[in-house]
């Protein structure tokens, strides 16, 4: 009984100490104007690009972004006919033209026992 009471006293005095001496300020007052990590005498300045401030508009909303979409999408809209009337004219690229390998007319097809070996695409008919 008598060895509890005196851990209990024990621990209360040393729980009293430890939170007196985490919390106890300098009585000096010449400590108080001490430079310490957490309160330097010359803070740190940002030299860095300053943020721009946002002009209020009173403009109201912008359609910028859809404006852009309609001029791209006639744009396109111009291309798709230039290429269509091209097409028309005969005038289009290779790129629509059936693939011949070189020839500019499909080649004539032969039966099989009379197919020649030709010269321009590598390849027998």
């Amino acid at each position: 009984m008598k060895s509890t009471v005196f851990l209990v006293a024990l621990f209360c005095s040393l729980s009293f100490m430890d939170g007196h001496a985490q919390s106890k300020e300098s009585t000096n007052p010449g400590d108080k104007n001490f430079p310490t990590t957490l309160q330097p005498v010359n803070p740190v300045q940002y030299y860095g690009p300053r943020k721009q401030k946002k002009s209020k508009s009173k403009a109201g909303t912008t359609y910028n972004a859809r404006n852009e979409y309609y001029d791209r999408i006639e744009n396109t809209w111009r291309e798709r006919e230039k290429r269509e009337k091209s097409f028309e004219r005969g005038d289009a690229g290779d790129l629509m033209k059936p693939p011949y390998f070189g020839h500019k007319k499909p080649p004539k097809i032969r039966p099989i026992g009379k197919r020649k070996y030709c010269k321009i695409c590598g390849i027998r008919h």
